[in-house]
Protein backbone atom coordinates (compact mmCIF):
# COMPACT_ATOMS: atom_id res chain seq x y z
CA UNK A 1 0.00 0.00 0.00
CA UNK A 2 3.05 2.45 0.25
CA UNK A 3 3.82 1.79 -2.64
CA UNK A 4 0.75 2.76 -4.06
CA UNK A 5 0.19 5.71 -2.51
CA UNK A 6 4.27 6.57 -3.33
CA UNK A 7 2.94 6.23 -7.06
CA UNK A 8 0.41 8.65 -6.61
CA UNK A 9 1.55 12.43 -5.33
CA UNK A 10 -1.98 13.97 -4.94
CA UNK A 11 -3.27 11.07 -2.47
CA UNK A 12 -0.11 10.93 -0.91
CA UNK A 13 -0.69 14.53 0.00
CA UNK A 14 -4.26 14.08 0.44
CA UNK A 15 -3.57 11.84 2.82
CA UNK A 16 -0.93 13.96 5.12
CA UNK A 17 -3.60 16.58 4.91
CA UNK A 18 -6.35 14.78 6.65
CA UNK A 19 -3.87 13.64 8.79
CA UNK A 20 -2.36 16.96 10.07
CA UNK A 21 -6.23 17.96 10.22
CA UNK A 22 -7.36 15.07 12.31
CA UNK A 23 -4.35 15.79 14.36
CA UNK A 24 -4.86 19.66 14.96
CA UNK A 25 -8.53 19.08 15.84
CA UNK A 26 -7.83 16.47 18.61
CA UNK A 27 -4.55 18.46 20.28
CA UNK A 28 -6.47 22.13 21.14
CA UNK A 29 -3.32 23.71 22.53
CA UNK A 30 0.40 24.01 21.50
CA UNK A 31 1.21 22.43 24.24
CA UNK A 32 -0.34 18.97 23.42
CA UNK A 33 1.36 19.96 19.72
CA UNK A 34 4.99 19.93 21.44
CA UNK A 35 4.09 16.97 23.34
CA UNK A 36 3.23 14.76 20.57
CA UNK A 37 6.29 16.17 18.90
CA UNK A 38 8.60 16.38 21.32
CA UNK A 39 7.64 13.40 23.86
CA UNK A 40 7.49 15.81 26.65
CA UNK A 41 4.23 16.80 28.57
CA UNK A 42 3.23 19.28 31.23
CA UNK A 43 3.19 16.27 34.14
CA UNK A 44 6.62 15.26 33.40
CA UNK A 45 8.55 18.35 33.56
CA UNK A 46 6.89 18.92 36.64
CA UNK A 47 7.91 15.24 37.94
CA UNK A 48 11.66 16.48 36.90
CA UNK A 49 11.23 19.47 38.42
CA UNK A 50 10.01 17.82 41.65
CA UNK A 51 12.87 15.43 41.60
CA UNK A 52 15.77 18.23 40.99
CA UNK A 53 14.33 20.20 44.11
CA UNK A 54 14.50 16.76 45.98
CA UNK A 55 17.97 16.10 44.74
CA UNK A 56 19.16 19.60 45.86
CA UNK A 57 17.07 19.43 49.17
CA UNK A 58 18.99 16.53 49.74
CA UNK A 59 22.50 17.93 48.87
CA UNK A 60 22.07 21.01 51.14
CA UNK A 61 21.03 18.79 54.53
CA UNK A 62 24.44 16.57 53.56
CA UNK A 63 25.98 20.00 53.69
CA UNK A 64 24.56 21.99 56.40
CA UNK A 65 25.23 18.35 58.57
CA UNK A 66 28.50 17.95 57.98
CA UNK A 67 29.59 21.45 58.23
CA UNK A 68 27.61 21.78 61.86
CA UNK A 69 30.11 18.08 62.57
CA UNK A 70 33.05 19.46 61.04
CA UNK A 71 32.26 22.78 63.40
CA UNK A 72 31.54 20.85 66.61
CA UNK A 73 34.57 18.43 66.41
CA UNK A 74 36.80 20.62 67.15
CA UNK A 75 35.18 22.48 69.97
CA UNK A 76 37.52 20.08 72.45
CA UNK A 77 40.45 19.06 70.23
CA UNK A 78 43.61 19.03 72.69
CA UNK A 79 46.60 20.66 71.48
CA UNK A 80 49.92 19.67 72.65
CA UNK A 81 53.67 20.58 72.10
CA UNK A 82 56.79 19.52 72.91
CA UNK A 83 59.05 22.00 74.52
CA UNK A 84 62.09 19.41 74.46
CA UNK A 85 63.87 16.48 75.66
CA UNK A 86 67.23 15.03 76.98
CA UNK A 87 68.30 11.35 76.79
CA UNK A 88 69.63 11.18 80.33
CA UNK A 89 70.91 7.49 79.84
CA UNK A 90 70.50 4.68 77.55
CA UNK A 91 67.16 3.73 79.54
CA UNK A 92 66.06 6.88 80.66
CA UNK A 93 64.42 9.92 78.81
CA UNK A 94 62.85 13.02 79.94
CA UNK A 95 60.27 14.52 78.05
CA UNK A 96 58.98 18.15 78.41
CA UNK A 97 55.85 19.39 76.94
CA UNK A 98 53.09 21.55 77.37
CA UNK A 99 48.80 20.82 76.84
CA UNK A 100 45.89 23.02 76.06
CA UNK A 101 43.02 21.51 77.28
CA UNK A 102 39.64 23.29 77.01
CA UNK A 103 37.72 20.36 78.75
CA UNK A 104 40.42 19.79 81.95
CA UNK A 105 42.02 16.84 83.03
CA UNK A 106 43.59 14.56 79.70
CA UNK A 107 45.53 11.92 79.07
CA UNK A 108 48.85 12.02 77.12
CA UNK A 109 50.79 9.19 75.47
CA UNK A 110 54.84 9.76 75.67
CA UNK A 111 57.45 8.07 72.97
CA UNK A 112 60.88 8.21 72.83
CA UNK A 113 62.50 7.20 69.24
CA UNK A 114 65.27 5.62 68.15
CA UNK A 115 67.67 6.29 65.17
CA UNK A 116 65.87 4.13 63.21
CA UNK A 117 62.43 5.64 64.41
CA UNK A 118 61.10 2.92 66.46
CA UNK A 119 59.39 3.17 69.37
CA UNK A 120 62.06 2.37 72.27
CA UNK A 121 60.28 3.86 75.05
CA UNK A 122 56.34 4.88 75.74
CA UNK A 123 54.23 6.20 78.42
CA UNK A 124 50.78 7.22 79.61
CA UNK A 125 50.71 10.60 81.62
CA UNK A 126 47.42 11.95 83.20
CA UNK A 127 47.29 15.75 82.99
CA UNK A 128 45.06 17.38 85.45
CA UNK A 129 44.52 20.68 83.34
CA UNK A 130 46.56 23.33 80.55
CA UNK A 131 49.97 23.93 81.67
CA UNK A 132 53.67 22.61 81.36
CA UNK A 133 54.58 19.17 82.44
CA UNK A 134 58.09 16.71 82.51
CA UNK A 135 58.07 13.22 82.64
CA UNK A 136 60.37 10.54 82.65
CA UNK A 137 60.08 7.43 80.20
CA UNK A 138 61.88 4.31 80.46
CA UNK A 139 63.74 2.76 77.59
CA UNK A 140 64.71 -0.06 76.36
CA UNK A 141 67.79 0.87 74.39
CA UNK A 142 69.35 4.23 73.50
CA UNK A 143 66.47 7.34 72.42
CA UNK A 144 67.53 9.99 70.54
CA UNK A 145 64.17 12.08 70.76
CA UNK A 146 61.23 12.25 72.70
CA UNK A 147 57.62 13.06 71.73
CA UNK A 148 54.61 13.74 72.54
CA UNK A 149 52.38 11.37 70.15
CA UNK A 150 49.39 12.31 71.10
CA UNK A 151 46.44 13.30 73.77
CA UNK A 152 42.77 12.78 74.64
CA UNK A 153 40.31 13.26 77.68
CA UNK A 154 39.77 11.34 80.17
Amino acid sequence: MVMGLAMQPELLKSKFAWLKYVALKVMSTESDLLASRYGKTATSSKVTRQRIIAVASVLVAVFLGWAIWVTVSGVNEIKHQVLGYQVLSEGQTSVKFSVQSPAGAAKCAIQVLNQGFAVVGYKEVAVPASGQYETFVNTTELGVTGLVDKCWLK
